[in-house]
């Protein structure tokens, strides 16, 4: 597992009597296995045109490399830390220039300076 890599997650239902669903998450951290079982992950959805200029969020186009069938966009502002144990299937990889789009969204998100991410 290592940052760019493309995995699909279960995410436990909150309602009881449902099943646990899976998304398809970016690595951003592939944590440190030796003490902490968590991944800094960015969630994947369906892309959608109003969401394309919102600096927040960075599109890709589906290709061979990242196992996805359609266009899709990457929420930046849903950071989250997933266990390990919640990884199901690595599907695909970005490309290290969508992997720096989304440093940059983040960096803006969190105030810092972009040149400080490269």
């Amino acid at each position: 597992m290592k940052p760019g890599d493309i995995y699909t997650i279960t995410i436990d239902s909150i309602v009881q009597n449902h099943s646990a669903k899976e998304l398809p998450v970016i690595v951003l951290n592939a944590g440190h296995h030796r003490y902490l079982r968590l991944s800094v992950v960015a969630p994947v959805t369906e892309w959608k045109e109003h969401l394309d200029k919102n600096p927040f969020f960075v599109s890709f186009e589906s290709d061979g490399e990242t196992g996805l069938t359609k266009k899709s966009i990457i929420d930046c502002f849903q950071l989250r830390a997933v266990s390990h144990t919640k990884f199901k299937e690595k599907i695909g990889t970005l490309s290290r220039d969508k992997l720096q789009q989304i440093r940059k969204s983040i960096a803006l998100i969190l105030d810092i300076e972009p040149e400080d991410c490269e």
